[in-house]
C-alpha cells in the first residue's frame, strides 16, 4: 500500500536524520528544530490514520494527510530560511506567517489527538483561549487579553513555543535513546531479558511471575513506555503466571505494576533521569544514584507480594524443562547485544561526555554489535536488512512521542505568557501554609490524571512547569519535587476510571480491567506513598548524612515486605483483618523517614510477628 510505503521510507528518513545530523552536523537549533518538527508530525500524519477503520487506499484521507504535510514543508521551511531574522527582529511576522503558524498549530493538534488522544489538545485549546479571553474572567484567574497576532507570534514565530526547549530535547537526546531502545527491542532485547529473568528465576516458586518483574524492569527503564514494555515482555510471561495456576487478574497486575516500574529503575528512567539531569543541571550518575534507593523498595514490595500470593495459592516453580538452558541465556551473542551498549552509554556519561554524544555512540555499538555477532555473509546480510528494519521501526517510536513533545512545548508557553503557572503555585503556596500534606494531595492531581492518557516523560515535563516552583516555594527538596512528579507520572496507567497500563495487561491475561487496577495498587502501594516521604525527608532519595540515608533505606526495605505480607501474606491459614491492617500500619510507618515513626512501626510489626507465629495456635482462628 502507497502509505505503508511512504511511511516506511520517511520513518527511515527521520530516524536517519536524528543519529546522524545532532552530533555529526552543526545546526542552529531553530533549524534543527524545524526539521524535527516536519519529520515527526508528518510520520505521526501517516502513522496514525485520521480514521483508524479507513483503509489506507482510500484516497481522500490520504490526500488530506498529504496536503498537511506539504504545508507542514512550507511552514518550517519558512522558519529554517529565516531564523536568523527571527531571532535578530521578532515581532515582524507577515499575514502568510501567520498563516502558517496558524497552520502548523492546528496539524500539531491533529497528530497529537490521533498518537495519544484528546487530552493535550483540549488543553492546548483551553490555554490558547484563556490567553485571548481571560480578561472577561473575574478575580484572581483573570488575564491581560492576548492579541490573537501576539499569540502566533509566540507559539509560532519564536524558539519559544512549537520550536522551544522541550522540542529541543525531543530533537536531540530524546530521539537518540528511543531510536536505540527500537534498535535493542528488533534484536530480540525483550525476548532476551524474559529468557533472563527466567534462568534466574524459574526454579523458585512463582518464577515466571518473579521473571516478569525483573524483565519489565530492566526493559521498561530503556523503553519509555509502560503500555509499550506491558506489550513487549506481558506476550511471553503473562501466559506462564497463567500457566501455573496464577489467577488472570493478578497476574496481568503483577506486569502492568513491574513494567511502571521502569520509569523510576535506574539507569535510563525511560528517558527522565537524563531530563531530570538537564533541568536541574545535575551530574547524570547522581540522579540515577539518588532514583536506586527508592527503585528498591517498590521492587522489594512487588517481589514478596507475588511470593506471598504464590504461597498462598500453592504455586509451585517451572518444570525444568521449561527454564530457558544456561548456554541458550548466557552467550555473547544475547548478552553482548543487551548490556554492552549499556556499559558503553554509562561509561560515556561517566567520562563527561554530552547526552547527544554517548547516545550515538551507544546506538552505534548496539548496531555494530547486531551485525557482526554472527559472520556468516547471510547472516550479516539478514543483520543489516534488521538493522535497518528496527531504524525504521524507531522513526516510527519517535512518531508517537513527537507531536506530544512540540504540544507540551506550546502549553508550556502558553502557561509562561498568561501567567496562569504563578496562579495555579499560589493556590498550592495558600494550602502548603497551613497544611503540606494537603498542597501536595492536590499537587498529585496533574501528573495522576495526565497520566491516565500520556508518557510519563510528557507528564513530568508539564509538572516541572505547573506545580515544582510551588512545591519549592512551600519548602520542598528540588530533587525531591521531581521524583515526586515523576512517580505520579507513573502511577496514572494503574488507578482507575481509566488506567491504560493495567486495561492493557488485563487483555493480554484475559482478566477484568477494574480488578486488574485494584490489585495493581495493591502491589504497587510503595510508590502511591513514597512521594510524600520524599518531600518530608528526602534521605529518602540518598541526599542526606550517609547514617540517615542508610537507616531510611533499611527501615524502608523492611516496611515494603511488611506491606507486601499484609495484602497478600498467609501462614498456616488465612491472616485475620486486625493482623493485616497491623502489618499495613506498620509497614508505612517503617516507611516514614522520621526515628520515632520508624520505632514504632517496628514495634508494632514485631508484636504481631511474635502474636502469629508464638503466641496464637497454629491453626487458630486468628490464621
Amino acid at each position: 500500500m502507497l502509505r505503508d510505503r511512504l511511511l516506511a521510507v520517511i520513518s527511515l528518513a527521520f530516524a536517519c536524520f536524528q543519529l546522524i545530523v545532532p552530533p555529526l552536523v552543526y545546526l542552529i537549533d531553530l533549524r534543527l528544530r524545524a526539521i524535527h518538527v516536519f519529520f515527526g508530525i508528518s510520520t505521526a500524519l501517516l502513522a496514525f490514520p485520521l480514521l483508524k477503520k479507513v483503509g489506507s487506499r482510500t484516497g481522500k484521507f490520504m490526500a488530506i494527510d498529504i496536503l498537511l504535510i506539504i504545508l507542514l514543508v512550507i511552514a518550517n521551511l519558512n522558519i529554517y530560511l529565516r531564523a536568523f531574522e527571527i531571532y535578530s527582529r521578532p515581532g515582524e511576522l507577515t499575514n502568510l506567517d501567520i498563516f502558517l503558524g496558524i497552520v502548523t498549530v492546528l496539524t500539531v493538534l491533529e497528530a497529537t489527538r490521533r498518537s495519544v488522544g484528546l487530552a493535550i489538545p483540549f488543553l492546548v485549546l483551553l490555554l490558547f483561549f484563556y490567553a485571548l479571553l481571560g480578561h472577561f474572567l473575574p478575580g484572581t484567574w483573570k488575564s491581560p487579553g492576548l492579541p490573537f497576532k501576539h499569540i502566533i507570534e509566540s507559539v509560532y514565530w519564536s524558539p519559544l513555543g512549537i520550536y522551544g526547549s522541550v522540542t529541543g530535547m525531543s530533537a536531540t537526546f530524546i530521539s537518540m535513546f528511543i531510536i536505540f531502545g527500537a534498535i535493542l527491542s528488533a534484536t530480540g532485547g525483550g525476548k532476551t531479558f524474559v529468557d533472563l529473568a527466567l534462568y534466574l528465576t524459574g526454579r523458585f516458586r512463582g518464577g515466571p511471575a518473579k521473571a516478569a518483574v525483573i524483565a519489565s524492569a530492566m526493559f521498561g527503564s530503556i523503553s519509555g513506555s509502560t503500555v509499550a514494555n506491558v506489550s513487549v515482555t506481558g506476550t511471553y510471561t503473562i501466559p506462564l503466571m497463567k500457566k501455573l495456576g496464577l489467577h488472570p487478574n493478578f497476574a496481568g497486575a503483577v506486569e502492568a505494576t513491574a513494567s511502571s516500574g521502569g520509569g523510576i529503575t535506574p539507569p535510563i528512567m525511560s528517558i527522565t533521569a537524563f531530563m531530570m539531569a538537564d533541568f536541574l543541571g545535575i551530574p547524570y550518575i547522581k540522579i540515577i544514584g539518588y532514583a536506586l534507593i527508592p527503585c528498591l523498595m517498590f521492587y522489594t514490595c512487588i517481589f514478596f507480594s507475588l511470593h506471598f500470593q504464590c504461597v498462598k495459592e500453592g504455586i509451585k516453580s517451572l518444570s525444568k524443562e521449561e527454564i530457558p538452558k544456561k548456554e541458550e541465556v548466557l552467550t555473547f551473542k544475547k548478552l553482548g547485544n543487551l548490556f554492552l551498549p549499556l556499559i558503553v552509554l554509562i561509561v560515556l556519561l561517566l567520562r563527561g561526555f554530552d547526552l547527544v554524544y554517548a547516545g550515538f555512540y551507544t546506538c552505534v555499538s548496539a548496531a555494530i554489535l547486531s551485525l557482526f555477532t554472527d559472520f556468516s555473509l547471510l547472516k550479516i546480510k539478514g543483520n543489516f536488512a534488521r538493522i535497518g528494519k528496527a531504524i525504521s521501526e524507531g522513526g516510527k517510536d519517535l512518531a508517537r512521542i513527537v507531536p506530544v513533545m512540540v504540544a507540551v512545548n506550546i502549553v508550556v508557553n502558553l502557561i509562561g505568557i498568561t501567567g496562569i503557572a504563578p496562579k495555579i503555585s499560589g493556590l498550592i503556596i495558600d494550602i502548603g501554609a497551613n497544611n503540606l500534606y494537603a498542597a501536595l494531595g492536590i499537587a498529585t492531581l496533574v501528573p495522576l490524571l495526565l497520566g491516565t492518557a500520556l508518557t510519563i516523560v510528557p507528564v513530568y515535563v508539564l509538572s516541572v512547569a505547573l506545580l515544582v516552583p510551588a512545591l519549592q516555594h512551600v519548602g520542598a527538596d528540588i530533587v525531591a519535587a521531581h521524583f515526586f512528579f515523576i512517580y505520579w507520572g507513573i502511577l496514572g496507567g494503574l488507578t482507575p476510571p481509566v488506567g491504560l497500563t493495567a486495561i492493557v495487561a488485563a487483555g493480554i491475561a484475559g482478566g477484568n480491567w477494574l480488578k486488574t487496577c485494584l490489585t495493581s495498587i495493591r502491589l504497587g502501594i510503595v510508590a502511591f506513598v513514597l512521594p510524600f516521604f520524599f518531600i518530608y525527608n528526602p534521605a529518602l532519595l540518598g541526599r542526606g548524612p550517609a547514617t540517615e540515608v542508610f537507616l531510611c533505606a533499611v527501615s524502608g526495605l523492611a516496611g515494603a515486605v511488611s506491606l507486601a505480607y499484609g495484602f497478600f501474606g498467609t501462614y498456616r491459614g488465612r491472616l485475620n483483618p486486625f493482623f493485616r491492617i497491623a502489618y499495613f500500619t506498620g509497614g508505612i510507618l517503617m516507611l516514614t523517614p522520621h526515628l520515632m515513626v520508624t520505632l514504632t512501626g517496628v514495634t508494632i510489626v514485631l508484636s504481631v510477628l511474635v502474636l502469629e507465629f508464638f503466641v496464637l495456635p497454629k491453626d487458630g482462628p486468628n490464621r
